[in-house]
């Protein structure tokens, strides 16, 4: 966080709150390699989200970025992604130029808004 961006300092320090009276389990792991194995412990009766964000550009290798991407669609999960556009195949918008320095937050592979690299601003797709 940057100096002078109060709101999102009470934002962080109220998630903080919850995350000590619920504490999330957290568990180390490749995403090229684990996510499924992940997966499946994850409880039957809830709803599993895969999010990430600004993470695809370090899978150097376009083919594991592809496998990722496979492997989550076989998951019975809701998936957002918010990342450079194009760094998964048909995922970005047809029409170019794309705003430069934008983010393109996807759900299950569907664009639906640029954002900021923070996710702190939006502008929806028509």
């Amino acid at each position: 966080m940057w100096p002078g961006e109060g709101a999102r300092l009470e934002l962080l320090r109220a998630a903080l709150g919850i995350a000590r009276a619920d504490p999330p389990r957290v568990a180390q792991g490749d995403l090229r390699h684990d996510l499924s194995q992940l997966a499946a412990q994850a409880p039957r009766d809830t709803t599993m989200v895969v999010f990430h964000t600004a993470v695809l550009a370090y899978v150097a290798d376009a083919r594991d970025r592809i496998a990722f991407a496979d492997t989550v669609g076989a998951l019975d999960a809701v998936w957002i992604a918010n990342e450079s556009p194009g760094l998964l195949e048909d995922s970005a918008p047809s029409r170019a130029p794309w705003p430069s320095g934008r983010f393109l937050l996807t759900q299950d592979g569907r664009p639906m808004v640029w954002t900021d690299s923070h996710g702190a601003t939006i502008d929806w797709l028509s």
